[in-house]
């Protein structure tokens, strides 16, 4: 992924999607180890975020004072 930036103002909230692709911005995974130019089956993909105390998660952002 290419890196990015965007300036929130105090109090704004931001919102994260996990998602197994983003066709046709980036090339599709067929999800069955078959190289993607002879592929003709998808299977579906299934995403898991682990979110208690035994399995942490945590999307950390740098932030920079402005001058």
């Amino acid at each position: 992924m290419s890196s990015t930036w965007s300036c929130f103002k105090r109090g704004h909230r931001i919102r994260v999607q996990v998602s197994s692709g983003a066709f046709p911005r980036y090339a599709r995974n067929p999800g069955t180890g078959v190289p993607r130019a002879t592929a003709t089956v998808l299977l579906a993909a299934d995403q898991t975020v682990h979110h208690d105390p035994e399995h942490p998660s945590a999307i950390i952002l740098p932030t920079r004072v402005q001058d």
